[in-house]
């Protein structure tokens, strides 16, 4: 198989359509954020909170994601889960290069930062599973102590649609104070 780099032509027309892409305007309804332990964030009703039997059919890994949303038919998902070790001045960086050193057919699109409420890094790509190309965002950001890692993933040929929904759901990520009574 022959290798895929980032002159790949999807890596360009990516490059174009996020460059002229216009915000959609969605209303989001208050069932639709989802709070969670010192953060929250708004996550369209088409994808509904799963349990670990579902996750353990997606995800072939003893870790698990801490929580998993997805639509019906499972083709699109999002995770997200606390995770340790965070290199703070790059964190993204290293998870790329890992990334690419697991399958090297992974193409970066672009990684960056995106600045809502709160800081989110962010690292888009595809890759490889067993019955095709899966278009997905990776994101980091920071709630109180707390490193939160999440992902978006759906088959590579419905990246269109879903795309401008990943860049709100990254600008919605807010951190929240516990309080306790």
């Amino acid at each position: 198989m022959e290798r895929i780099n980032e002159e790949d032509v999807d890596v360009y027309l990516q490059q174009i359509e996020r460059a002229f892409a216009t915000p959609p305007e969605r209303d989001k309804r208050q069932e639709e954020w989802r709070h969670f332990d010192g953060y929250a964030l708004w996550i369209p009703d088409a994808f509904c909170p799963t349990g670990r039997e579902a996750a353990e059919e997606i995800f072939w890994s003893e870790n698990l994601p801490d929580r998993l949303f997805l639509t019906e038919g499972n083709t699109a998902g999002i995770t997200l889960q606390k995770i340790k070790g965070v290199d703070t001045a790059d964190p993204i960086g290293d998870i790329r290069m890992l990334l690419e050193k697991l399958d090297d057919r992974t193409v970066c699109y672009g990684m960056g930062e995106e600045e809502g409420r709160i800081k989110v890094h962010w690292l888009e790509y595809k890759s490889f599973a067993a019955d095709g190309r899966v278009y997905n965002v990776l994101f980091v950001f920071q709630a109180g102590q707390d490193w939160i890692l999440g992902t978006f993933y759906c088959p590579f040929e419905e990246y269109g649609q879903w795309q401008p929904t990943v860049w709100e759901i990254l600008r919605t990520i807010r951190e929240e104070q516990n309080e306790g009574i």
